[in-house]
């Protein structure tokens, strides 16, 4: 008996792997007609074989499903190969009727929306066959399904579909499909499938729709074909019921790590909502909104798409309120905002927003009670401040800022990532220290001020590819700049400010550095070949006091070990290599030791280590002093050249004009002991000696450090008498004159002591 059974099943498995080897053309007529009354529309076959394994029934090749006529002439199917199983019932009747059918994974299936609004899939599903419950089972694995609107076909289709109709003896039909989404005008894409169950009755569905976790950059593609610059991970589910042209649907939505693409260092946000709203599959419209109750919730969302699987269209808005400001800094940093990590924000955010095509973002949204604070920086609060949206372009209406108890500023500006930033602020009193509290490049000179009060506007301006400038009109009080080069910072009691970019203009200054006051004027511009341009007038100041304050400047002496070695001056530091300025300086009283001079002008050209005095014009009662003064700062002690004339030297109750050149080397006392000058001079009216007046006096003289005194040329007219002769300082300071005229030698010997201006 066993070997019996082993013999029939042997013969099974024998017939049935040889089935599909015979062709069964001769059943091509009633195979299609029986698939025909299942399917309800005329179906093509090629050739046929058995398949006794997974049928009974047969393999059918090159199978074409036509269409229902309302939808179209295209065929609804392109199947390569069919397996087609034979319901057993019907053979009692002696009618050929099919159970099941399996489209292999080279089927193509066309799902066309008419022009009339139902798809051609409600045709099958609503046919006598699908109804009378005789429609076999259709099973598709790895296809691809098409859309097609009237003659016209989409861009969209699913590929990798699989795809399962169960008709039920209830006259019901249950709908399986997966597939992933895709373009023909795009790359192969990346992100997950779609997974739909569910039951069709009569017009009715019934089903749950499903977004496995997916790239929402790829997602977001679908919709629109540019990018949008976004990583994320997007995923759903959604429950859908009613008839095509008016389905409900409930479901949930979630993003998680959503950031710019271009921060792989930053972790995103997580976003989870439920939604509810409206699917109509006729007119191709979908209407969504999250399922809180808006009256209450903080935050209220509604998405819309129209004709999606033509043109896709769509729009989204959303209304906050009273939502943390500080959820939302930390939203804005992960979406790239370049925000410190350390900002602190408070307060609440309410507003609405919305996106469409072609007009982008607009929107406004409003801050309550609002603080922002930057790291080691004082909060900035507001009670209210409007942003308006719109498009690319984000603009904050004018709103009152504080800083601490009693200071405040007004706030107002735009930003646009075309256009960059645009940020004025106006202010009564606000301390200059405080300005780093708005995140922003320094204002040309505020950013030297480490103290005072600034009031007037300043306006920032920053463009995509070019560095932020500020631009503005203000007043500076009680203001401290250091200035390299100076002891002592500069203490700008007042002083009216114009910029524009680096370009400053200050004027009406009042001043002091050190013990010396000043007003003027100063300006800066960077184009310039020297960029520093001043006006100066001094009241009062002594020279000892300048020393001091320019010491830095003109004295760069190392440290004892390289004095002592002689290894030159300290090197010259960027800053004095790098200052070009040119100016005019008055001092109405200049206190030199005994001496009260005034200087009524100079032009100061510096250049580098190179400080010229042109046209100095100064008077040391009752001398005059003309003439250019040049200062060498490249050494280890300044060197001071003056080319000129002084004239109405007063000497021996008479006066003395010199016209020379004058060198020396140091500071102070050391000038004196370095000097060394050569020159013309003449004199008049000079009692050099009780018994000896000089009408008039001219030679030539060159004074050496001593000071000792040579004279040469020396013409001198005494009692109508010429003489000619030279001059020279003895070893005990007295100057000594030898003078011939006409053969008769005469000399003259007077201290030297007095010859300085009285």
């Amino acid at each position: 008996m066993k070997r019996l059974i082993w013999i029939a099943m042997a013969l099974v498995i024998l017939a049935g792997a040889a089935a599909p080897l015979f062709k069964a053309n001769v059943f091509r007529p009633p195979i299609e007609r029986a698939l025909e009354r299942g399917l309800g529309r005329r179906v093509e076959v090629g050739d046929v074989y058995f398949n006794l394994f997974t049928g009974p029934g047969f393999t059918i090749d090159r199978v074409t499903i036509h269409e229902d006529p309302r939808a179209g002439i295209e065929p609804f199917a392109y199947v390569d190969e069919l397996e087609a199983r034979v319901r057993l019932l019907g053979l009692w009747s002696r009618h050929l009727e099919f159970s099941s059918l399996r489209l292999g994974s080279d089927t193509s299936i066309n799902m066309v929306k008419t022009d009339a609004g139902p798809w051609n899939f409600q045709f099958l599903l609503s046919s006598a066959p699908a109804i009378t419950g005789r429609m076999p089972s259709i099973r598709m694995r790895g296809g691809r399904v098409n859309f097609k609107f009237g003659q016209t076909k989409s861009v969209f289709y699913f590929s990798d579909a699989d795809f399962d109709v169960s008709p039920s003896s209830d006259r019901s039909v249950e709908l399986r499909f997966s597939g992933a989404p895709s373009r023909t005008d795009q790359a192969a894409q990346t992100f997950g499938h779609f997974f739909v169950r569910g039951m069709w009755r009569g017009q009715q569905l019934d089903m749950r729709v499903e977004l496995e976790p997916s790239a929402l950059e790829e997602v977001a593609r679908l919709l629109h074909q540019h990018a949008l610059g976004m990583h994320g991970v997007v995923a759903f589910d959604a429950q859908l019921s009613g008839p095509p042209s008016d389905l409900n649907i409930a479901g949930q939505f979630a993003v998680d790590d959503l950031r710019r693409s271009d921060m792989p260092q930053r972790r995103g946000t997580a976003w989870h909502t439920g939604y509810k709203g409206t699917l109509d599959l006729h007119n191709e419209r979908l209407d969504l909104a999250n399922a809180a109750d808006p009256a209450n919730a903080p935050v209220a969302l509604k998405f819309r798409a129209w004709d999606f699987l033509t043109a896709p269209h769509w729009d989204a808005s959303a209304a906050v309120k009273q939502i943390p400001l500080g959820a939302l800094v930390d939203v804005a940093r992960q979406m790239g905002a370049p925000l410190p990590d350390k900002l602190e924000a408070e307060g609440s955010v309410s507003g609405d927003a919305r996106f469409s095509e072609p007009e982008g973002l607009v929107g406004r949204v409003e801050l309550q009670n609002a603080s922002v604070t930057l790291p080691d920086a004082q909060p900035l609060k507001a009670a209210n401040a409007a942003l308006e949206i719109n498009g690319p372009t984000l603009t904050m209406e004018p709103a009152t800022v504080r800083l601490g108890e009693n200071e405040s500023a007004e706030v107002e500006g735009s930003f646009a990532s075309s256009a960059g930033l645009n940020l004025k602020v106006t202010t009564r009193g606000l301390n200059v220290a405080d300005l780093h509290s708005f995140g922003l490049g320094a204002i040309p000179l505020l950013q030297q001020t480490p103290q005072g009060s600034w009031h007037g506007w300043a306006r920032y301006k920053w463009s995509p590819g070019a560095p932020g400038e500020w631009a503005g009109e203000y007043e500076l009080q009680n203001a401290r700049v250091a200035v390299d080069g100076l002891a002592d910072p500069i203490r700008i009691q007042s002083a009216a400010v114009v910029s524009s970019g680096a370009r400053v203009v200050v004027s009406r200054l009042h001043a002091k550095a050190g013990a010396i006051a000043f007003t003027g004027e100063y300006r800066f511009e960077p184009n310039a070949a020297r960029p520093h341009r001043f006006r100066i007038a001094i009241p009062e100041a002594s020279a000892a006091e300048i020393a001091r304050l320019f010491a830095p400047s003109v004295a760069r002496e190392r440290g004892f070990l390289a004095r002592t070695l002689r290894l030159g001056p300290a090197p010259m530091p960027d800053w004095l290599k790098a200052r070009h300025a040119d100016g005019n300086v008055s001092i109405e009283s200049l206190n030199v030791g005994d001496w009260e001079a005034q200087i009524e002008g100079a032009r100061v050209l510096w250049d580098g280590s190179m400080v010229s005095l042109t046209h100095l014009h100064a008077s040391i009662d009752p001398a005059e002093v003309d003439g250019d003064l040049a200062i060498d700062l490249s050494d280890r002690a300044p060197h001071f050249r003056f080319d000129g004339k002084v004239q109405g030297v007063p000497y021996k109750n008479g006066e003395l004009d010199f016209e020379g050149d004058l060198d020396a080397d140091g500071m102070g006392a050391q000038l004196l002991t370095s000097a060394h000058a050569e020159g013309c001079l003449k004199g008049r009216s000079i009692a050099f000696t009780p018994d000896a007046e000089f009408r008039s006096v001219s030679g030539c003289f060159e004074m050496s450090p001593g000071p000792r005194w040579k004279i040469t040329g020396l013409e001198v007219v005494q009692a109508g008498e010429t003489y000619n002769g030279t001059g020279s300082t003895q070893t005990d300071g007295r100057l000594v004159l030898d003078l011939t005229n006409r053969g008769k030698q005469v000399r003259y010997t007077s201290t030297l002591a007095s010859l300085a201006p009285q």
